[in-house]
Protein backbone atom coordinates (compact mmCIF):
# COMPACT_ATOMS: atom_id res chain seq x y z
CA UNK A 1 0.00 0.00 0.00
CA UNK A 2 1.48 3.14 -1.31
CA UNK A 3 1.45 5.88 1.67
CA UNK A 4 -0.30 9.39 0.96
CA UNK A 5 2.12 12.02 -0.33
CA UNK A 6 0.76 15.74 1.05
CA UNK A 7 3.41 17.65 -0.90
CA UNK A 8 2.48 15.95 -3.69
CA UNK A 9 -0.99 16.56 -3.67
CA UNK A 10 -0.19 20.15 -2.77
CA UNK A 11 1.73 20.43 -5.34
CA UNK A 12 -0.75 19.25 -7.56
CA UNK A 13 -3.25 21.49 -6.47
CA UNK A 14 -1.07 24.37 -7.07
CA UNK A 15 -0.75 23.06 -10.60
CA UNK A 16 -4.61 22.51 -11.52
CA UNK A 17 -4.87 26.20 -9.75
CA UNK A 18 -2.61 28.00 -12.04
CA UNK A 19 -3.78 26.08 -15.06
CA UNK A 20 -7.67 27.70 -14.66
CA UNK A 21 -6.36 31.17 -13.66
CA UNK A 22 -4.25 30.88 -17.43
CA UNK A 23 -7.62 29.74 -19.11
CA UNK A 24 -9.61 32.53 -17.17
CA UNK A 25 -6.76 34.81 -18.11
CA UNK A 26 -7.05 33.83 -21.92
CA UNK A 27 -11.06 33.96 -22.22
CA UNK A 28 -11.19 37.22 -20.53
CA UNK A 29 -8.52 38.80 -23.16
CA UNK A 30 -10.40 37.07 -26.40
CA UNK A 31 -13.73 37.98 -25.19
CA UNK A 32 -12.51 41.80 -24.57
CA UNK A 33 -10.67 41.81 -28.16
CA UNK A 34 -14.02 40.96 -29.27
CA UNK A 35 -15.50 43.56 -27.70
CA UNK A 36 -13.15 45.99 -29.06
CA UNK A 37 -13.00 45.08 -32.21
CA UNK A 38 -16.74 46.12 -32.13
CA UNK A 39 -16.37 49.33 -30.85
CA UNK A 40 -16.09 52.55 -32.67
CA UNK A 41 -12.64 54.49 -32.71
CA UNK A 42 -13.44 56.73 -30.28
CA UNK A 43 -15.15 54.63 -27.16
CA UNK A 44 -12.36 51.83 -28.40
CA UNK A 45 -10.05 54.39 -27.51
CA UNK A 46 -11.71 55.64 -24.05
CA UNK A 47 -11.99 51.77 -22.91
CA UNK A 48 -8.36 51.00 -23.73
CA UNK A 49 -7.09 54.46 -21.10
CA UNK A 50 -6.37 56.55 -23.74
CA UNK A 51 -7.52 59.83 -23.11
CA UNK A 52 -4.89 61.98 -25.98
CA UNK A 53 -6.80 64.00 -28.53
CA UNK A 54 -8.79 61.89 -30.96
CA UNK A 55 -6.98 61.50 -34.70
CA UNK A 56 -9.12 63.70 -37.28
CA UNK A 57 -10.89 61.71 -40.02
CA UNK A 58 -9.54 61.27 -43.01
CA UNK A 59 -10.00 64.52 -45.25
CA UNK A 60 -12.74 64.43 -48.34
CA UNK A 61 -12.69 66.25 -51.64
CA UNK A 62 -15.40 67.41 -53.67
CA UNK A 63 -15.34 66.81 -57.50
CA UNK A 64 -16.16 69.70 -59.13
CA UNK A 65 -18.16 68.36 -62.16
CA UNK A 66 -19.72 65.61 -60.37
CA UNK A 67 -19.72 66.71 -56.64
CA UNK A 68 -19.53 63.12 -55.93
CA UNK A 69 -16.91 62.87 -52.50
CA UNK A 70 -13.01 61.16 -52.79
CA UNK A 71 -10.60 61.23 -50.13
CA UNK A 72 -7.44 61.23 -52.96
CA UNK A 73 -6.95 64.81 -53.66
CA UNK A 74 -5.00 64.03 -56.55
CA UNK A 75 -8.57 62.49 -58.14
CA UNK A 76 -9.94 65.83 -57.37
CA UNK A 77 -7.40 67.83 -59.30
CA UNK A 78 -7.42 65.56 -62.39
CA UNK A 79 -7.49 67.42 -65.87
CA UNK A 80 -10.89 66.62 -67.38
CA UNK A 81 -10.64 63.90 -70.55
CA UNK A 82 -13.32 64.62 -73.62
CA UNK A 83 -13.63 61.64 -75.37
CA UNK A 84 -15.81 61.06 -78.30
CA UNK A 85 -17.73 58.12 -78.58
CA UNK A 86 -19.90 56.85 -81.27
CA UNK A 87 -23.46 55.83 -81.34
CA UNK A 88 -24.41 54.28 -84.01
CA UNK A 89 -26.37 51.24 -83.89
CA UNK A 90 -23.61 48.85 -84.52
CA UNK A 91 -21.43 50.89 -81.75
CA UNK A 92 -24.10 49.52 -79.04
CA UNK A 93 -23.90 49.14 -76.46
CA UNK A 94 -20.89 51.14 -75.33
CA UNK A 95 -17.71 50.76 -72.13
CA UNK A 96 -17.20 53.31 -69.88
CA UNK A 97 -20.27 55.78 -69.87
CA UNK A 98 -20.97 55.26 -66.36
CA UNK A 99 -18.03 56.49 -65.06
CA UNK A 100 -18.00 59.56 -66.49
CA UNK A 101 -18.39 63.20 -64.73
CA UNK A 102 -20.53 64.50 -67.46
CA UNK A 103 -22.07 62.87 -71.25
CA UNK A 104 -22.71 65.25 -73.73
CA UNK A 105 -24.88 63.69 -76.46
CA UNK A 106 -25.85 65.61 -79.81
CA UNK A 107 -26.67 65.24 -83.08
CA UNK A 108 -23.84 64.28 -85.49
CA UNK A 109 -24.63 63.41 -89.25
CA UNK A 110 -26.90 60.73 -91.06
CA UNK A 111 -29.72 60.64 -87.90
CA UNK A 112 -27.32 59.60 -85.57
CA UNK A 113 -25.84 60.94 -82.26
CA UNK A 114 -22.47 61.22 -80.75
CA UNK A 115 -21.78 61.35 -77.06
CA UNK A 116 -18.56 63.74 -75.63
CA UNK A 117 -17.79 61.99 -72.53
CA UNK A 118 -16.33 63.49 -69.69
CA UNK A 119 -13.94 62.46 -67.06
CA UNK A 120 -12.12 64.02 -64.53
CA UNK A 121 -12.62 62.29 -60.82
CA UNK A 122 -13.09 58.39 -61.73
CA UNK A 123 -10.98 56.47 -63.63
CA UNK A 124 -12.32 53.78 -66.72
CA UNK A 125 -10.62 51.21 -67.90
CA UNK A 126 -11.99 50.96 -71.11
CA UNK A 127 -14.20 53.71 -72.71
CA UNK A 128 -15.68 53.70 -76.93
CA UNK A 129 -16.12 53.05 -79.37
CA UNK A 130 -14.00 55.69 -79.88
CA UNK A 131 -14.44 57.66 -82.88
CA UNK A 132 -13.50 60.73 -84.96
CA UNK A 133 -13.57 64.40 -83.17
CA UNK A 134 -16.67 67.01 -84.19
CA UNK A 135 -16.76 70.52 -83.93
CA UNK A 136 -18.36 70.39 -80.73
CA UNK A 137 -15.83 69.09 -79.18
CA UNK A 138 -13.99 72.14 -79.94
CA UNK A 139 -16.52 73.81 -77.41
CA UNK A 140 -16.42 71.29 -75.20
CA UNK A 141 -12.31 70.95 -74.36
CA UNK A 142 -11.84 74.51 -73.35
CA UNK A 143 -14.96 74.59 -71.09
CA UNK A 144 -13.31 72.23 -69.06
CA UNK A 145 -9.42 72.62 -69.58
CA UNK A 146 -9.52 68.79 -71.12
CA UNK A 147 -7.83 66.86 -73.09
CA UNK A 148 -8.97 65.68 -76.39
CA UNK A 149 -9.13 61.66 -77.23
CA UNK A 150 -10.71 61.01 -80.54
CA UNK A 151 -9.97 58.49 -83.32
CA UNK A 152 -9.04 61.39 -85.82
CA UNK A 153 -11.07 64.07 -87.57
CA UNK A 154 -11.81 64.94 -91.04
CA UNK A 155 -9.92 67.90 -92.75
CA UNK A 156 -12.21 70.61 -91.71
CA UNK A 157 -11.81 69.85 -87.84
CA UNK A 158 -8.00 68.96 -88.11
CA UNK A 159 -7.71 72.39 -89.28
CA UNK A 160 -9.81 73.56 -86.71
CA UNK A 161 -8.01 71.99 -84.14
CA UNK A 162 -4.33 73.06 -85.42
CA UNK A 163 -5.41 76.97 -84.99
CA UNK A 164 -6.93 76.17 -81.87
CA UNK A 165 -3.19 74.93 -79.54
CA UNK A 166 -5.17 75.26 -76.24
CA UNK A 167 -6.73 71.63 -76.96
CA UNK A 168 -3.90 68.82 -76.52
CA UNK A 169 -5.58 66.25 -79.20
CA UNK A 170 -4.62 62.51 -77.95
CA UNK A 171 -6.38 60.67 -80.88
CA UNK A 172 -5.29 57.35 -82.46
CA UNK A 173 -3.52 58.55 -85.42
CA UNK A 174 -0.36 59.70 -83.36
CA UNK A 175 -0.82 57.59 -79.78
CA UNK A 176 -2.35 53.94 -80.66
CA UNK A 177 0.52 52.42 -79.04
CA UNK A 178 0.43 54.00 -75.63
CA UNK A 179 -3.41 54.80 -75.55
CA UNK A 180 -5.75 52.92 -78.17
CA UNK A 181 -6.59 49.30 -79.08
CA UNK A 182 -9.18 47.13 -81.17
CA UNK A 183 -11.67 44.71 -79.96
CA UNK A 184 -12.33 41.53 -81.66
CA UNK A 185 -16.41 41.35 -80.58
CA UNK A 186 -17.10 44.36 -82.93
CA UNK A 187 -16.58 45.32 -86.67
CA UNK A 188 -14.35 48.42 -87.60
CA UNK A 189 -14.74 50.86 -86.97
CA UNK A 190 -16.72 50.71 -83.81
CA UNK A 191 -13.82 48.42 -82.03
CA UNK A 192 -11.44 51.12 -80.96
CA UNK A 193 -11.18 51.41 -77.52
CA UNK A 194 -9.40 53.72 -74.89
CA UNK A 195 -9.17 53.86 -71.14
CA UNK A 196 -8.23 56.89 -69.22
CA UNK A 197 -4.89 56.12 -67.81
CA UNK A 198 -3.48 55.90 -71.33
CA UNK A 199 -5.16 59.49 -72.60
CA UNK A 200 -3.14 60.37 -69.52
CA UNK A 201 0.28 58.85 -70.35
CA UNK A 202 -0.21 60.11 -73.60
CA UNK A 203 -0.75 63.66 -72.75
CA UNK A 204 2.32 63.08 -70.50
CA UNK A 205 4.42 62.02 -73.11
CA UNK A 206 4.14 64.89 -75.15
CA UNK A 207 4.80 67.63 -72.17
CA UNK A 208 0.80 68.16 -71.42
CA UNK A 209 0.13 68.64 -67.94
CA UNK A 210 -2.11 66.14 -66.40
CA UNK A 211 -3.72 68.48 -63.42
CA UNK A 212 -5.87 71.37 -63.55
CA UNK A 213 -7.86 73.06 -61.60
CA UNK A 214 -11.29 74.06 -61.90
CA UNK A 215 -14.19 75.92 -60.53
CA UNK A 216 -17.27 73.67 -59.00
CA UNK A 217 -20.51 73.54 -60.48
CA UNK A 218 -23.42 73.70 -57.29
CA UNK A 219 -24.40 70.49 -55.71
CA UNK A 220 -26.60 69.44 -53.39
CA UNK A 221 -27.44 66.45 -51.54
CA UNK A 222 -30.73 64.01 -52.94
CA UNK A 223 -34.19 65.04 -52.07
CA UNK A 224 -36.33 62.89 -54.27
CA UNK A 225 -40.02 64.69 -54.81
CA UNK A 226 -41.20 62.74 -57.70
CA UNK A 227 -43.33 64.34 -60.02
CA UNK A 228 -41.54 63.23 -63.64
CA UNK A 229 -41.67 59.99 -64.65
CA UNK A 230 -40.06 59.67 -68.39
CA UNK A 231 -38.42 62.05 -70.41
CA UNK A 232 -38.23 61.39 -74.14
CA UNK A 233 -35.65 63.48 -76.35
CA UNK A 234 -36.46 61.98 -80.01
CA UNK A 235 -33.36 62.66 -82.03
CA UNK A 236 -34.42 60.60 -84.62
CA UNK A 237 -35.29 56.99 -85.44
CA UNK A 238 -31.83 55.63 -84.81
CA UNK A 239 -31.73 58.02 -81.68
CA UNK A 240 -34.79 57.70 -79.68
CA UNK A 241 -33.57 58.61 -76.05
CA UNK A 242 -35.96 57.80 -73.05
CA UNK A 243 -35.05 58.08 -69.33
CA UNK A 244 -37.70 56.75 -66.78
CA UNK A 245 -37.45 57.81 -63.25
CA UNK A 246 -36.10 55.07 -60.70
CA UNK A 247 -37.16 56.19 -57.13
CA UNK A 248 -35.04 53.29 -55.51
CA UNK A 249 -31.91 55.15 -56.55
CA UNK A 250 -33.22 58.67 -57.52
CA UNK A 251 -31.63 58.70 -60.67
CA UNK A 252 -32.66 58.38 -64.01
CA UNK A 253 -32.45 55.09 -66.34
CA UNK A 254 -31.20 55.53 -69.41
CA UNK A 255 -33.43 53.65 -72.79
CA UNK A 256 -32.47 53.88 -76.62
CA UNK A 257 -36.14 54.17 -77.63
CA UNK A 258 -37.67 50.82 -75.32
CA UNK A 259 -33.95 49.08 -74.95
CA UNK A 260 -31.86 49.34 -71.56
CA UNK A 261 -28.66 51.77 -72.63
CA UNK A 262 -25.97 49.75 -71.05
CA UNK A 263 -22.57 50.16 -69.78
CA UNK A 264 -20.94 47.06 -71.28
CA UNK A 265 -18.01 47.50 -69.56
CA UNK A 266 -19.45 48.13 -65.75
CA UNK A 267 -22.43 45.54 -66.96
CA UNK A 268 -25.31 47.74 -65.68
CA UNK A 269 -27.63 50.25 -67.17
CA UNK A 270 -27.12 54.12 -67.06
CA UNK A 271 -28.26 55.44 -64.66
CA UNK A 272 -27.87 59.68 -64.61
CA UNK A 273 -28.66 61.37 -61.55
CA UNK A 274 -29.32 64.65 -63.50
CA UNK A 275 -30.63 65.02 -66.85
CA UNK A 276 -29.92 68.21 -68.66
CA UNK A 277 -31.60 69.74 -72.28
CA UNK A 278 -30.02 72.74 -72.88
CA UNK A 279 -31.18 74.50 -76.33
CA UNK A 280 -28.38 76.12 -78.50
CA UNK A 281 -28.37 77.55 -81.46
CA UNK A 282 -27.26 75.35 -84.00
CA UNK A 283 -26.41 74.69 -87.89
CA UNK A 284 -25.24 72.85 -90.25
CA UNK A 285 -21.03 73.14 -90.96
CA UNK A 286 -19.62 73.49 -94.17
CA UNK A 287 -17.30 70.80 -93.03
CA UNK A 288 -17.87 67.17 -94.79
CA UNK A 289 -17.86 64.50 -92.35
CA UNK A 290 -18.18 60.94 -94.17
CA UNK A 291 -18.06 59.68 -97.20
CA UNK A 292 -20.94 60.20 -98.11
CA UNK A 293 -20.96 63.94 -98.22
CA UNK A 294 -22.88 64.65 -95.17
CA UNK A 295 -22.08 67.52 -93.29
CA UNK A 296 -21.60 68.00 -89.67
CA UNK A 297 -23.11 70.14 -87.31
CA UNK A 298 -21.93 73.37 -85.39
CA UNK A 299 -23.22 74.56 -81.98
CA UNK A 300 -22.68 77.56 -80.08
CA UNK A 301 -22.17 76.96 -76.28
CA UNK A 302 -21.21 79.89 -75.26
CA UNK A 303 -24.22 82.84 -74.33
CA UNK A 304 -26.98 82.09 -72.82
CA UNK A 305 -30.12 79.95 -73.29
CA UNK A 306 -32.88 77.71 -72.03
CA UNK A 307 -32.68 75.02 -70.25
CA UNK A 308 -34.32 72.04 -68.28
CA UNK A 309 -33.11 70.09 -65.39
CA UNK A 310 -34.44 67.09 -64.44
CA UNK A 311 -33.54 65.83 -60.72
CA UNK A 312 -35.33 64.20 -57.25
CA UNK A 313 -37.88 63.64 -59.99
CA UNK A 314 -39.01 66.61 -61.18
CA UNK A 315 -37.97 69.32 -63.79
CA UNK A 316 -36.86 73.02 -63.35
CA UNK A 317 -37.02 75.24 -66.54
CA UNK A 318 -34.02 77.64 -66.33
CA UNK A 319 -31.17 79.06 -68.09
CA UNK A 320 -27.80 78.10 -69.03
CA UNK A 321 -24.95 80.26 -69.06
CA UNK A 322 -21.15 80.86 -70.42
CA UNK A 323 -20.04 84.00 -71.30
CA UNK A 324 -17.09 82.62 -72.85
CA UNK A 325 -14.77 79.63 -73.91
CA UNK A 326 -13.02 79.10 -71.23
CA UNK A 327 -15.93 79.44 -68.92
CA UNK A 328 -17.86 76.01 -66.93
CA UNK A 329 -21.59 76.51 -68.27
CA UNK A 330 -23.80 77.48 -65.23
CA UNK A 331 -27.44 77.07 -64.74
CA UNK A 332 -29.79 79.07 -63.22
CA UNK A 333 -33.46 79.17 -61.69
CA UNK A 334 -35.60 82.06 -62.79
CA UNK A 335 -34.80 84.04 -59.90
CA UNK A 336 -31.45 83.72 -61.32
CA UNK A 337 -30.49 81.69 -58.49
CA UNK A 338 -27.93 78.56 -59.39
CA UNK A 339 -29.70 75.12 -59.66
CA UNK A 340 -27.86 73.18 -57.58
CA UNK A 341 -27.40 69.10 -58.91
CA UNK A 342 -27.36 65.85 -57.15
CA UNK A 343 -24.44 64.80 -56.97
CA UNK A 344 -22.85 61.91 -59.48
CA UNK A 345 -22.92 61.29 -63.24
CA UNK A 346 -25.27 63.96 -65.22
CA UNK A 347 -25.94 63.79 -69.15
CA UNK A 348 -26.45 67.04 -70.93
CA UNK A 349 -28.65 66.44 -74.46
CA UNK A 350 -27.35 69.38 -76.46
CA UNK A 351 -30.55 70.13 -78.35
CA UNK A 352 -31.52 72.72 -81.02
CA UNK A 353 -33.70 75.86 -80.30
CA UNK A 354 -36.57 74.53 -81.51
CA UNK A 355 -36.72 71.25 -80.54
CA UNK A 356 -39.38 69.82 -79.04
CA UNK A 357 -38.82 67.16 -76.00
CA UNK A 358 -41.32 65.86 -73.83
CA UNK A 359 -41.95 64.49 -70.00
CA UNK A 360 -44.94 62.91 -68.37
Amino acid sequence: MQKYNSERSSSRKWVLIILIIILVAAAAFAGFTFWYSRQGPDQARLAAGFTGPVPPPPPQYNCPLDGTIVTNRAAASQRPIVVQVDNAPAAREQAGLSKADIVYEAMAEGDVTRFSAIFACHEAATVGPVRSARLIDLELAPEYNAILADSGSSEGVTARLESTPDIPNINDNGFHDIAYWRTDDRVAPHNLMTSTTGIRRGAESIGQPVTAFLPSLAFKDDAPAPAVSTITVPYSSWAAVNYKYDAATNSWLRFHGSEANMDAQAGVQIAPKNVIIQFVPSMQSDIVEDVGGAHGMEYTLTGTGKVLIFRDGQVIQGVWSRPSRSDVTQYYDATNKPIPLNRGLTFVQIVDTSFQPSWS
